[in-house]
């Protein structure tokens, strides 16, 4: 996450229903009891599944997976999933990610403040329910590599992008999307942080990008923003 002080801003949502922002100490918190759920709670699984919208959550889990080691396959469908030991995936997919043989499913609410789920799926488990009780600190190695594949495929080469750490980047593409995948890692690699909106035609990207200060954009273009090149 590069010299980004930890204090400030690191993932912001603004979706329909409301905004939430975690800083980068708040958001190191949270991949770190996610990567600890996954070596304490599930044994350091080989692959990691993610069937999940743009949401903070997804990068926090996106980026615990990687931090264990694992191969991180996000998936735009369910079958996409087989091979996975371990999936993380909104509630109403949660049949289909077991019917495609994942051994262990993790449902997510994927509400603005990753709330616990009011009824969970059989045969799955609350993520948000779950992951409170591990560790607040990630001590296991720094891994070598960036294992992450899309329902495309494996990950594209990382873009090199201009940009400082003070640089704010609105986000817009699918998380399986791999060349936005590849630009939202990209952006985190320079230490810049992100607005992600899942969104973008419901809200007032105007008002998003003066809000939150935006200086760049990725996945939509946005007047008055530099739209980054991916591919």
């Amino acid at each position: 996450m590069g010299t980004r002080d930890p204090a400030q801003p690191l993932l912001t949502l603004q979706d329909p229903t409301g905004r939430v922002e975690l800083s980068g100490a708040t958001t190191a918190n949270w991949v770190a009891k996610s990567a600890n759920l996954l070596v304490d709670g599930h044994g350091g699984p080989d692959r990691i599944g993610l069937l999940l919208p743009l949401h903070w959550q997804t990068v926090s889990l996106l980026l615990a997976g990687v931090a264990t080691g694992a191969t991180v396959v996000v998936a735009d469908e369910p079958a996409a999933l087989d091979g996975c030991e371990v999936a993380f995936v909104v509630a109403a997919q949660a049949p289909a990610a077991l019917a495609a043989g994942v051994d262990e499913v993790l449902a997510l609410s994927c509400t603005p403040f990753g709330t616990r789920l009011a009824d969970v799926p059989p045969g799955a488990v609350d993520y948000a329910a779950e992951v409170p009780t591990y560790a607040d600190h990630w001590g296991g190695p720094v891994p070598s590599r960036l294992d992450v594949e899309t329902g495309a495929g494996v990950l594209p080469p990382l873009p090199e992008l201009d940009l400082a750490h003070d640089d704010r980047v609105l986000v817009a593409a699918a998380p399986a999307d791999p060349a936005g995948l590849a630009g939202l890692l990209a952006v985190l690699r320079r230490g810049a942080a992100l607005v992600l909106v899942p969104e973008p035609g419901a809200v007032d990207l105007a008002r998003v990008v003066a809000q939150e200060g935006v200086t760049a954009s990725l996945g939509v273009q946005v007047p008055g923003t530099r739209s980054l090149v991916t591919s």
